[in-house]
Parts: C-alpha cells; structure tokens; sequence
C-alpha cells in the first residue's frame, strides 16, 4: 500500500517588509506536503514557489501536487522506488521543482521515521554536529533603515553582508555607508540590468568592496555575466541562472568567475541539490548555499542535509533566520542562527530523532 498525502498551505506575516528588484514581501506563503503512512507516521514537507525564481506560482504547485502527488507518494513506500520514480519524472519535476521539494521532504522525513533514522543516516551522510556560520542578508532598505539594520547585525557579531542593490546611485552610496572596510560584502542585483555596460559603470561608482555580486543582468546571459565579471575583477553568482545541471554549460569555460547558489526549493528538493552542488564542484565552481525569504525551519534543515552531502563545504550559507524574520515558524522550536550568525546543530538534537528531528505543528497549517 502507498502512502497517502494531504497539501497545506502555511502564511506568517514578518517582523519587517523585505524588498528587491524582483519582489517585495511582507509575509510568507509556502506549500507544505503531509505524507503518511498505514501506521500513522506523518512526514513533512516544504516548497517556496517563486514566479520570478523558477517560473511556479502557489496555483501552480497546488495543481501539480493534486495531479501527481499521489502516485509520488504511492512508489515512495521505500527510497530506491522513490527514486525510480524521480528519475521517470526528471521533465515534470524540472518543471515544478518548489513544489515537487515539498513532496520529496515529505517523502525522506516518514521514510526516515519508519526506518527510525536521520534522514543523513539514510541517505549515508554524517550527522550535522559542526556550528556553522550564515550572512546577513539585506533587503532595498532606505539609507536610514540601512544605518539601523547594519549597526543591529553588527552589534549582534556578523561579519559577512549580501546586500541588495537597488539601482539608484546617489542613495545606493548613502545606503553602503556604514559598512566599515573590515565588513564582507556581497551584491545582489536580482537581474536589475539589461546589459553587461550600464552594471559595470554601476558598480564602478559604488566605491565600495565587494568580493562578488548575484544576478546583476537577466538569467542565463552568459556573455554579459563573464564581461561583467572581467572588467569588474569580482565573480558572479548564479542563482536563477543555476536551476539544472544543464545550465551551467555555458559557464564552463571560466568557472572560477563563478559561484552556483543552490537554494533547496529552487533546486527541486535534497537529492537534486545536493547532485547539483556536487556537479558545480566537480567543474571548479564555488557553491553557497542560499535561502528563499520567509523559509521555514523545514527548509532550514533541508539545507544542513544537503551540506552534509557536498563534497566540499560551501563558501557561505544564508537562511536560517526563523523567528527573528517569521512571526510563527511552522515548528515549535524555530531552527535559526544565534549570536555571530552561527547555528548551533547541536542545540536542536536532530542527530537524536528519526527523519527531519523536528515537530511540525500540524495547526499551523491551512490544509486543503
């Protein structure tokens, strides 16, 4: 007999409105797959569908889970059936890759409590016991919000910063003053530019250092990535141009201008990323290991197990903000870093309970 699953949907408002050039966002809204079984063991399972990032919208999970879900759940009776199932579906999953995340967390999360295993253990992985350390992450905000914000992070010990660009020059040089030299400081554009010239002659007038910068063009303009790169002397980072495998072709030729942000709901799921961050290494190019806005603690484990999985570390981690960001997490104890913006594993005793080794509160989720 198969599995059976139920589709949630999970909204928390934020602590505060989080903007970029693709988005604006004040709340969160995520899919949420409840699998289980005869016995009653229940696995869960998170998706951020992002129009802007993969092409999926909410409606869009839904449908493919309501069209697919059972028969995933049907042949995820054990892992390898699982993955026989995954790899006949390679097409449809690259196509909805947020919500088949959901459906495939669900799945490792019962398979590990049948198995009575960390989903590591299962897949062969050493536990995550090491701290590990996560960047400050910050949105369009105004000079003034940007002052409060930087001296927050700061005070609390960060050291690393992504920051947003806006594409306002005069107020992106008044929002990067209060960075001292000492900080380390990324951009991201979220494909802010329509060529290569207008981000160079941008960034040429920041008179601030940065050591890399995300997106700053329309995805998959390979051309305009690496003269960016070049005449910039800093390496870009892929992210919604590094969905598959597939894409990183054209970036073959030069990887060490690049870095491949591998974000667990974008990727399609554990096993996906960490196939995809292992690929990118094989080639010579760097992963971080990123984070939608507005992840659950779900999606926050989800990332320490791909981590274990990589053949080398990642060069930065972000996420992890639970309840700092959410006002409810979907779990009781929200799954976040502490002071320098180091999470602690140990903390969370995941290594001591079976799948996710996390309680999800089935109450704090609309289901369908």
């Amino acid at each position: 007999m198969g599995f059976s699953i139920r589709i949630g949907h999970f909204h928390s408002a934020m602590r505060f409105r989080f903007k970029h050039a693709s988005a604006v966002r004040d709340e969160t809204h995520n899919i949420i797959v409840a699998m289980q079984d005869d016995e009653g063991r229940i696995g869960y399972g998170e998706g951020c569908p992002r129009h802007y990032v993969t092409g999926e919208t909410s409606a869009g999970a839904l449908s493919f889970l309501k069209t697919y879900g059972a028969d995933a759940a049907h042949a995820a009776t054990q892992l390898h059936t699982f993955k026989d199932w995954c790899a006949a579906n390679v097409k449809l999953i690259d196509e909805n890759p947020a919500a088949f995340c959901a459906l495939e967390l669900a799945a490792l999360d019962l398979l590990g409590k049948r198995e009575n295993r960390t989903i590591e253990s299962m897949l062969g992985l050493p536990a995550p016991r090491t701290p590990v350390s996560y960047t400050a992450v910050i949105g369009d905000s105004s000079p003034g919000k940007m002052l409060a914000i930087t001296l927050a992070y700061r005070f609390y010990g960060f050291a690393s910063f992504k920051v947003k660009l806006g594409g306002d020059l005069e107020r992106e040089k008044k929002r990067l003053a209060p960075f001292p030299d000492s900080a380390i400081v990324r951009f991201d554009a979220n494909n802010l530019w329509n060529d290569a010239e207008s981000c160079v002659a941008y960034c040429k007038q920041l008179k601030r250092n940065y050591w890399a910068i995300e997106e700053p063009v329309h995805a998959f303009d390979a051309d305009a990535l690496i003269e960016i790169a070049q005449a910039l002397d800093t390496r870009i980072i892929l992210d919604e141009s590094c969905l598959l495998e597939s894409h990183l072709a054209p970036y073959l030729t030069h990887p060490e201008l690049f870095i491949a942000n591998i974000r667990v709901s974008k990727c399609g799921g554990i096993l996906r990323s960490i196939q995809l961050a292992n690929h990118c290494l094989t080639h010579g190019i760097d992963v971080i290991l990123g984070a939608h806005v507005g992840e659950t603690s779900l999606l926050t484990r989800a990332a320490l197990v791909v981590s274990q999985g990589m053949a080398v570390q990642p060069i930065a981690r972000e996420g992890a903000y639970g309840q700092l960001l959410l006002k409810q997490d979907v779990t009781e104890n929200s799954i976040r870093f502490h002071r320098g913006g180091i999470l602690h594993p140990n903390r969370y005793h995941m290594d001591q309970k079976s799948g996710h080794g996390i309680d999800v509160q089935s109450e704090r989720i609309d289901w369908e």
